[in-house]
């Protein structure tokens, strides 16, 4: 299912979501000097500005995508509590408002200069009544045959219980509904026999009581594993700029995926856009990869944006696929922002055609130099011009889509001319790979050099390339009943 496919599906799903809402301030100004009564700054404040967050910031990504929530969460009869309601109506949130005394959790951030200084917490985060969880679980009943899903943020400020989350979810499973849930750490027992569970590497390392100082590739995966059998939940771990990574609770299915961010400029509220993300996507009919998927992309654009903030489908759809496939007036501005992020580019190209093992093994290397690797992909003019007239077999669209697929590929360049130069130009990586076989004097070389990158040989696997298998496949067509000449 294409993006725009599972997009369009969401338009009348009805996502009941159940936790703890946040009104969140940010107060910008300019920082004037040092304060005279401590080493702290004095900012002169210049604007307020509240948006919602915690469970009210899933809500209104899901909003924002297309969906209808409604959220259950806890509001105080505050200034905050009017300010989160009316948020709420303007985000097209059903807001159902649940009282019991306490003010409204409120974050408030002294921002100066786009640098956030200091977070001020209000917030009365003992758990709810007896009455008052009953009262949800009321609430819920009312809701949950009417929903597609159901969403539980956990921000560990009181609303959710161990009651409330194991009645939710064998009352959703009674009606065949899945449970999203995006998890708290000392909440661990909450959340047994959900359906998804959604942490960080952090959270995720925390629930098992483990300690969080090791990311090694083979740590992460036995990480995943080891929760999601210990929760029976399928496990959706946000890697940050690793991805993500997905763990089935049968132990069957293990996925992984790159990031898509261009740029990180703030990671505040992208684990609520990456549930909302899922649970639509999930609620629309898609598969576990494409649900990741899509809430991948969306992460993506959300870290680019300045504090918590929500994503659209128009976005998504602007960014889906073509945002890593990069045109030649692209190439420096984006190697620009790379290199200021502190990135190391690696560069490889070819024509990738009818992708196979010794390609596989010369992109994994590739990806091994550096931190971002950029592919120069010849392009169907380009392929016939240097190879064959009856080359490539797969046309560039299709061969750029698949080298997009790959974890070791963040970014693709198609080009029409007969050698990289021009490309290489553009990217002045740090590193570009090639094979061992074109040797150190190869036809880039003096290109690479001259901006102070330098070449890296790898060895191809022998007998593995695409004349090989082109040929083989003819052998066996030629000597079997797939022969189109034998009828």
């Amino acid at each position: 299912m294409t993006h725009r496919e599972l997009l369009s599906r969401f338009a009348g799903l009805r996502i009941l979501v159940l936790g703890d809402a946040i009104l969140d301030e940010y107060l910008s100004g300019e920082c004037l000097h040092l304060s005279p009564e401590a080493p702290v700054p004095v900012v002169r404040i210049g604007g307020t500005r509240h948006v919602l967050g915690g469970a009210a910031n899933a809500a209104a990504n899901i909003a924002s995508l297309g969906g209808h929530p409604q959220l259950i969460a806890l509001v105080g009869q505050d200034a905050a509590g009017e300010e989160l309601i009316a948020c709420a109506a303007r985000a097209g949130i059903d807001l159902v408002v649940i009282g019991d005394g306490r003010p409204t959790v409120r974050k408030a951030r002294v921002i100066g200069q786009q640098q956030q200084l200091v977070r001020l917490d209000y917030e009365d985060d003992r758990p709810i009544s007896a009455d008052t969880e009953r009262h949800v679980l009321q609430l819920v009943s009312e809701r949950l045959s009417a929903s597609d899903i159901v969403l539980l943020s956990d921000y560990a400020k009181g609303l959710l219980t161990r009651e409330i989350c194991q009645r939710v979810i064998q009352d959703a499973h009674r009606l065949g509904k899945e449970v999203v849930i995006d998890p708290r750490p000392e909440h661990r027992r909450f959340y047994e026999h959900g359906d998804y569970l959604t942490p960080n590497l952090r959270e995720a390392q925390t629930l098992l009581g483990r300690p969080h100082n090791v990311q090694s590739l083979g740590h992460i995966e036995d990480t995943g594993r080891s929760l999601a059998a210990m929760l029976d939940t399928n496990v959706l771990l946000t890697l940050g700029a690793n991805g993500m990574a997905f763990f089935s609770r049968d132990g069957r299915e293990y996925l992984t995926m790159p990031t898509v961010a261009k740029e990180v400029f703030d990671v505040i509220g992208a684990g609520d856009t990456v549930v909302a993300a899922f649970a639509l996507a999930r609620a629309a009919g898609a598969s576990n990869v494409e649900a990741m998927d899509l809430a991948n992309q969306a992460a993506g654009v959300v870290v680019g944006k300045f504090g918590t903030a929500t994503v659209s489908a128009a976005e998504l759809l602007a960014e889906h696929e073509f945002s890593r496939l990069v045109s030649r007036a692209e190439l420096a501005p984006l190697t620009a922002r790379l290199r200021t992020a502190g990135k190391r580019i690696t560069t490889v190209n070819g024509s990738f055609d009818l992708l196979h093992v010794g390609h596989l093994h010369i992109l994994k290397e590739a990806s091994r130099q550096g931190d971002v690797l950029i592919v120069g992909l010849n392009s169907d003019a380009s392929v016939k011009g240097y190879k064959s007239p009856d080359r490539p077999i797969l046309p560039q669209d299709q061969r750029a889509e698949m080298l997009m697929a790959l974890r070791y590929v963040d970014y693709v360049h198609i080009f029409d001319e007969p050698v990289p130069m021009a490309f290489l130009e553009e990217v002045r990586p740090d590193v570009h790979v090639n094979g061992a076989e074109y040797g150190e004097n190869c036809i880039e070389a003096a290109t690479v050099k001259r901006y102070g990158g330098r070449l890296h040989l790898i060895d191809r696997i022998p007998a593995h390339s695409t004349t090989d298998l082109i040929s083989a496949l003819r052998a066996t067509l030629d000597g079997g009943s797939g022969n189109p000449d034998n009828g």
